[in-house]
């Protein structure tokens, strides 16, 4: 429950400090005086809208602050486990600033928050109704839970929720299943193709080398056997070749050397110069002889250079780190290799979840449709004590078509959450004759009051953990037998739950447990308002003003007393 507000520079509220006790608080006043701006103060500080027109002329912000005791609200405080907030004993802070540029300041005990955060704590602790917030009773999670609560189908719930966690765990694990199937498809025939381009090449180490030196060899084969035959030409066997001529030259030089026996020594060198160029022509022709040259030869060797170079471009720089290469792949195919049968079994279990789930979403759905009358009719009855005699609720339960969704029922598909297949939505029509429409779109904020407090009057004693009930223009059109029930009915929940009320109406501002009296004044051409929490004697003279207006006679202040002193109940 709320046990301190703080206000300060909230539109009239400059300074506003309440201290709120357990059961019923209400707020009374003049028209005009303010009542509802303290309702959208505590609506804000539940995530509700802010606006910067709400801050104090001449203010550059406005600051919200509330002491709330979480002690009875274990859904309030496994949130703000789970998101990391702390707070000493059983009461947590939250503080909320409104700067004029627009900007919020959230923070929850000593931490920064989100208002987000405030909007999903205040769903867990408060319902607020009042004129410009309306935080629980239009959600349609909660419409579901007030008939899910009526039909006692929480349990059943629970084993909807759990086997949707167990059908998507199945699920999850096929498609993870599926896709690593895909992926190791797409992979293993991109191995394959790999390993075949390597294998189809068959490259081995050295073998670059020997044919680098090869290619050299060949490429320069034809220039070679030009020259060796140009020299064996030359040498022997043109007509006027060198070696064919020498003999003549021999002669020549015999008859020299015997006219001139001092040229003997010449002629002995001519003779090795002739023995050494036959030498050379036996030399030259094994050289040509052992020459090979061959233009297919080089062509192949050239090819097969290239095919290297490619493989070297795409698996490595080098043929060993191609071989390394490939036997590196020919394992990887053996790690995406997987197993059919595994398939089959995780199929198996995801069919034998989605089987269990349409079961159990059918039986909730089936129970809910069985108890849509009474519900209705439970709650008519409550409107009509509540003053609302021609109202009707009406409750539509619809499954939501979904081509993606998980439950198929005559070849049509549907969407499914924790809370099973039905969509709800409450419709309402105020008065006999109208046509039910959506109550978001049709109820006052007055009309909203009376409609969750005769849900909570169905429910009685399945009502959920205690919770802060903010109730605006609840008793509004009502007065005399409607108003005391009224009365009776908010009494009653009191006593589960922490209720603040604007009220007009005196019997049930007269069975609250406490009471405050808000009021305006001007001072230094501003109007402020503030709040004061009245004694006894000021309530039976507040009570009074209600019953009579300004003219506090001795009957009207009797009315009053009496009123206090039965508590209308």
């Amino acid at each position: 429950m709320i046990t301190h507000l703080k206000i300060r520079d909230f539109a009239l509220l400059e300074s506003v400090d309440l201290d709120f006790s357990s059961g019923l608080t209400v707020f009374t006043g003049e028209s005009g005086s303010g009542k509802s701006l303290i309702f959208d103060c505590i609506a804000s500080l539940f995530g509700g809208r802010c606006s910067t027109a709400n801050i104090r002329t001449g203010k550059e912000k406005y600051s919200l602050q509330a002491i709330i005791n979480l002690k009875e609200q274990p859904s309030a405080r496994d949130y703000l486990t789970e998101q990391g907030f702390s707070w000493d004993g059983e009461e947590m802070i939250i503080t909320k600033e409104l700067y004029k540029d627009g900007k919020a300041r959230v923070k929850i005990g000593d931490s920064l928050a989100s208002t987000t955060h405030l909007r999903e704590l205040g769903k867990r602790i408060a319902e607020v109704h009042c004129q410009n917030e309306q935080l629980f009773l239009l959600e349609k999670s909660h419409q579901l839970e007030f008939l899910d609560r009526f039909a006692h189908l929480e349990s059943l719930k629970a084993k909807v929720k759990l086997s949707l966690h167990n059908f998507r765990h199945w699920k999850g694990k096929l498609q993870n299943f599926d896709e690593t199937l895909a992926q190791s498809k797409t992979r293993l025939e991109a191995l394959q193709f790999e390993i075949s381009e390597i294998e189809s090449v068959s490259p081995k180490e050295g073998e670059e080398e020997s044919l680098l030196q090869e290619e050299r060899f060949l490429a320069n084969g034809e220039k070679l056997a030009e020259n060796y035959r140009h020299i064996l030409d030359e040498l022997a066997e043109k007509e006027s070749s060198i070696l064919k001529v020498f003999p003549s030259l021999l002669h020549s030089i015999e008859k020299i050397s015997q006219l001139v026996p001092e040229k003997i020594p010449l002629r002995e060198e001519w003779e090795e110069v002739y023995d050494r160029l036959r030498s050379l022509k036996a030399t030259i022709r094994e050289d040509e002889e052992e020459l090979f040259f061959s233009p297919d030869r080089l062509d192949m060797v050239q090819t097969r250079l290239q095919e290297l170079s490619r493989l070297k471009r795409k698996y490595g720089s080098s043929i060993q780190e191609i071989l390394e290469q490939l036997d590196q792949k020919r394992m990887e195919v053996d790690k995406w290799t997987i197993e059919a049968g595994d398939r089959d079994f995780l199929y198996q279990k995801f069919d034998q979840s989605l089987s269990e789930l349409k079961e159990l979403a059918f039986q909730l759905s089936r129970a809910r449709r069985n108890a849509l009358s009474s519900f209705e009719e439970e709650v008519q009855r409550e409107l009509a004590d509540l003053g609302m005699d021609g109202a009707k609720l009406q409750v539509v339960l619809r499954w939501e078509e979904n081509p993606e969704g998980e439950v198929e029922e005559n070849t049509k598909l549907y969407y499914l959450n924790e809370s099973g297949l039905d969509q709800i939505e409450f419709y309402f029509s105020a008065n006999v004759g109208e046509k039910p429409r959506p109550l978001r779109k049709v109820a006052s904020g007055g009309e909203l009051s009376r409609v969750m407090l005769g849900l909570r009057s169905v429910l009685g004693k399945f009502s959920p953990a205690p919770q802060i009930l903010i109730l605006d223009e609840v008793d509004s059109g009502l007065g005399g037998e409607a108003a005391t029930a009224l009365a009776t009915k908010i009494k009653k929940l009191a006593k589960n739950s922490q209720i603040l009320l604007i009220t007009h109406t005196q019997q049930i501002a007269a069975v609250a447990e406490g009471h405050f009296c808000i009021e305006k004044f001007t001072e230094n051409g501003r109007t402020i308002a503030f709040a004061k929490p009245l004694s006894y004697e000021q309530r039976k003279r507040e009570l009074a003003r209600m019953i009579g207006g300004k003219q506090l006679t001795q009957g009207v202040l009797k009315a009053a007393t009496d009123l206090l002193q039965k508590k209308a109940v």
